[in-house]
């Protein structure tokens, strides 16, 4: 019986807190094992990772474990929760294949066995990460547009302003908060820092919720200073 690691990501704190995609990639990754008759030993995860970082704890672990003990197959959902930059994921999947192990994209269909197989990683990659760079782009373009015209974009508001009817208004106290995210920027805090800076001043975020590194990094990013 072939022995599988799996391997889920979701990308942002939203979802690491609802937990539906990761509970929704496990299922998948279970009933794949079930219906091919393979053998699970074990699931690594990253939570409120973002797929273009190259260096993740749960993908860490697991490529360790791949080089201390026997895997036959190592599979996820889909080609995306593995990376969003093409030259990592080609990278680990040839690493992979070096070792003697199967790579497997429920979603897509396909494995990294074979020439064909080889092919269409690359194709289906190339596609993933040319979609996921037009879609950032227009998403920022759109938003930065109409919060210029103090427009009601769709998604959510970014921190630092508010929603009424359809306008967008200064959300003061928010804004003092960014504006003091980038002073500590400026001042060589680190992103982890500042999130626990922030929690243990019972600073909530936009959502209610706790501060993370990557909740910091996107407001500062996505924040509009007066």
């Amino acid at each position: 019986m072939s022995r599988v690691i799996g391997y889920v990501r979701v990308s942002s704190e939203m979802q690491k807190e609802k937990d539906n995609s990761i509970r929704s990639q496990i299922k998948s990754i279970k009933k794949y094992c079930d219906d091919y008759d393979y053998e699970l030993v074990g699931i690594y995860k990253d939570e409120g990772i973002s797929g273009l970082k190259s260096s993740r704890e749960g993908l860490n672990e697991m490529m360790v474990e791949i080089q201390r003990s026997k895997v036959d197959i190592v599979l996820v959902y889909s080609l995306s929760r593995l990376g969003r930059k093409l030259v990592d994921v080609v990278g680990w999947v040839n690493d992979l294949e070096k070792r003697g192990i199967r790579f497997i994209s429920i979603k897509e269909n396909f494995t990294n066995e074979g020439v064909m197989g080889r092919l269409m990683m690359g194709i289906l990659g190339s596609v993933n990460e040319f979609e996921v760079g037009i879609l950032s782009e227009r998403i920022r373009d759109v938003k930065q547009f109409k919060k210029s015209k103090m427009e009601v974009y769709c998604g959510p508001i970014c921190f630092g302003w508010d929603r009424i009817d359809n306008e967008l208004v200064v959300n003061e106290y928010e804004m003092n908060v960014l504006e003091d995210i980038q002073f500590y920027r400026l001042n060589g805090w680190s992103y982890d820092r500042i999130a626990k800076y922030l929690n243990g001043e019972n600073i909530k975020s936009k959502n209610g919720g706790k501060w993370y590194s990557s909740s910091v990094r996107s407001v500062l990013k996505n924040g509009v200073l007066r």
